[in-house]
């Protein structure tokens, strides 16, 4: 029998049209199964947490309703939790205002809203705290926000809560000590390439497919940012790399303490506790801690080199920096639900210890005659 001519291209196109099809069932079916990104990513979108802003590098995105579960956190104006601080003060208000990054902005209550009823309870009824905790923000966005969004608020107190994401970010993502997180995502973004060479054609369309992203991370990653090139230039892991992470951070602190002088506010920075800094840990954070690899003793090495620097700056500068990173250390019962988030209790603690300090300042304040101000 005489094969026609046409038998084999048949075939070939057979094959193609199945190999397609079997590709796309994969593909529907992973992005039902397993959904792009990280538990971390699908918990905290980035198309509305990490929204692109001038020169604070990102904030939420203004009047969305973000749902964790248990709780829905609805975002105002500004992109920014809870109430807005673009009305005018009010008669007899106190305005603290609470920059960080994710520990201020996540819980059902959170930390700035336990703070506040924290400081009516001390007598401080007059007390608002408008939370401007941004997740993943550094200090240096912190200081930024502060700068080109606080000060025109008509801040009383400024309390920055912060240390974790400026000793994790470089540690775990871009490496440059100071750097916002993911700076080099940005950085690298193809928009900005002049060299069509070099321009990632086929990576960006394989990235298109949730398969690849999820079997070949490692490539992508590669493909778009070499941070092995950009930890190397840093010096990755070594003492000079671990000194300027502590000695940036301590120094972004100085510098928003002189800020909100200059525009007629108190400071107080508070360094955070971590799960690493706490020695008798539940089985839920004993699994933390043993799942994170390096980050714990990192962070503990890190966390006495900021303390130094804390001590250094305080008797040059009269810098107002309180170390909370020890605030657990007693504690036997479970406090954190991973490295750097605290449960329910852990929340009421941090809340406590910030009223503790706050109170002072605001009773020094309102003795004070404050001329121009209602």
């Amino acid at each position: 029998m005489t094969k026609s001519p046409w038998q084999r291209p048949a075939r070939l196109a057979l094959l193609a049209a199945g190999t397609v099809a079997f590709a796309a069932v994969l593909e529907i079916a992973s992005r039902w199964l397993a959904p792009a990104g990280s538990p971390i990513q699908r918990r905290f979108p980035v198309e509305l947490t990490r929204v692109p802003r001038p020169y604070t590098m990102f904030a939420g995105m203004p009047r969305v309703e973000l749902n964790f579960g248990e709780y829905v956190a609805r975002l105002n104006a500004g992109g920014y939790r809870g109430r807005s601080a673009d009305a005018p003060r009010a008669r007899g208000e106190l305005r603290v205002f609470a920059l960080g990054g994710s520990t201020l902005f996540l819980g059902e209550p959170s930390i700035p809203d336990l703070l506040e009823a924290e400081l009516h309870r001390l007598g401080l009824e007059g007390a608002t705290v408008f939370n401007y905790g941004v997740i993943s923000s550094v200090s240096g966005q912190e200081l930024a926000r502060l700068l080109f969004e606080v000060v025109e608020r008509d801040p009383d107190l400024i309390i920055f809560y912060n240390g974790g994401n400026d000793m994790i970010s470089p540690a775990l993502f871009d490496p440059r000590p100071g750097y916002p997180f993911n700076f080099a995502a940005y950085e690298n973004n193809p928009l900005l390439s002049r060299d069509l060479a070099s321009y990632p054609t086929l990576p960006l369309l394989a990235y298109g497919s949730n398969v690849a992203r999820t079997l070949f991370g490692s490539y992508f990653i590669r493909s778009f940012v070499d941070l092995d090139r950009y930890r190397s230039a840093v010096g990755f892991g070594g003492p000079a790399w671990k000194q300027a992470i502590a000695s940036i951070y301590v120094d972004r602190l100085v510098k928003a303490q002189k800020v909100s002088a200059a525009f007629g506010a108190d400071f107080i920075a508070f360094f955070q506790p971590l799960v690493f800094f706490k020695p008798q840990l539940s089985p839920v954070e004993s699994e933390i801690v043993r799942a994170a690899g390096s980050l714990p003793l990192l962070t503990r090495e890190l966390r006495e080199m900021v303390r130094a620097e804390l001590e250094r700056r305080r008797s040059g500068s009269d810098l107002k920096a309180v170390d909370l990173s020890g605030l657990f250390e007693s504690e036997q019962g479970e406090i954190f639900f991973d490295e750097i988030h605290t449960l329910p209790e852990g929340n009421r603690r941090v809340a406590a210890a910030l009223a503790q300090h706050a109170a002072s300042a605001l009773r020094a304040r309102a003795a004070k005659p404050m001329t121009g101000r209602p």
